[in-house]
């Protein structure tokens, strides 16, 4: 399934549907076995050939395959510094990047890609690939890996895209213990890395879901800004302040927060602290000072709030029909 580029669809809708299909089936036992693609200039390399004979398969018109040979072909590009411009080359691969159309014929591209990945599930978001199963064990979730990225790869070469092996890792995500040698993932005769923990859309995924690394990361990330906001802090006028507060502390606390606020209580608690704390900075009190009286004065909600807001936000998109449909499955199922 394609998240990028789509009306409805987003990063947060791409976790959040990764991780509550994964979560499921950890629930059931087992494991999921997972590899992470890593394509080599994926929209530099798009052959305007074979896109053109998958946007006919698309029932585009005549006119309309015409139109678009022509928009690809014969461009030229060059670089400009001050007044000088490089010579001009021409390119004959790839779709133009900084266009309207260009994500959008990416993504009709690689469209047909899940259907080779038999007895897997597929998830994209734009050229960002994650194929999974789910098996009894890990080395049956290597062998169907292995045997899938066979097909993949003919993919690939048949379409002109190639797979960055060295990048490409694998994961196992299990509630067992991890063992001390991972079952190995083979692609075209190359042994995959295989990770316990990959920073996928922005979020550190670790094998067994803790969020322990993911919540580390956006904690260091926000001392440091939190720090500048404290230096700067009387400079600032309270508009300055608050603006300063909601777009360089509240990002990184809040990106794709339906994703890992299910994390335990011992591994949040710290993201709740940091959040008091960038309150009191905005406010210029003490950190003794209660936060509840800084939350009523500049109009925000208390961490839980906040949480709790967010979660019903996805809730009522998915139940009105404003998500990917394929999210409603996990809300019916906890409703």
């Amino acid at each position: 399934m394609q998240f990028g580029f789509r009306a409805k669809h987003s990063t947060e809708t791409a976790n959040c549907f990764l991780l509550e299909n994964v979560k499921s089936k950890m629930d059931k036992g087992g494991v999921v076995g997972a590899v992470f693609l890593d394509l080599r200039k994926a929209f530099d390399t798009v052959n305007h050939e074979i896109l053109i004979t998958k946007l006919s398969k698309f029932n585009f018109s005549p006119d309309a395959l015409r139109w678009m040979k022509s928009y690809l072909e014969g461009r030229t590009q060059c670089v400009r510094v001050s007044n000088e411009l490089s010579p001009t080359l021409s390119y004959d691969v790839g779709v133009p990047q900084g266009s309207i159309l260009g994500p959008l014929l990416f993504s009709l591209y690689i469209n047909d890609l899940p259907s080779v990945c038999t007895g897997s599930e597929v998830q994209m978001y734009a050229d960002d690939t994650v194929i999974y199963v789910h098996t009894k064990s890990k080395q049956q979730a290597a062998q169907e890996l292995t045997t899938v990225m066979v097909q993949v790869t003919k993919w690939l070469s048949d379409s002109c895209l190639h797979l960055n092996v060295k990048k490409t890792v694998c994961m196992f995500f299990t509630k067992r213990a991890t063992d001390a040698t991972e079952p190995d993932v083979y692609v075209s005769g190359e042994k995959l890395q295989v990770v316990s923990d990959f920073k996928y859309l922005g979020i550190i995924l670790d094998s067994n879901l803790s969020f322990k690394k993911h919540v580390k990361k956006v904690i260091q990330i926000t001392k440091f800004n939190l720090a500048n906001f404290r230096f700067i802090r009387n400079c600032l006028t309270t508009e300055v302040a608050r603006l300063y507060f909601k777009s360089m502390i509240l990002p990184h606390l809040t990106y794709c927060l339906t994703s890992w606020t299910q994390a335990c209580y011992t591994t949040l608690k710290p993201i709740q602290s940091v959040y008091k704390q960038a309150l009191k900075v905005l406010n210029r009190k003490p950190n003794s000072h209660h936060h509840c009286y800084i939350l009523r004065k500049h109009e925000l909600l208390s961490w839980e709030n906040l949480v709790q807001y967010t979660d019903a936000c996805l809730v009522f998109k998915i139940l009105n029909g404003l998500a990917p449909p394929p999210l409603s499955i996990f809300v019916k199922q906890k409703i």
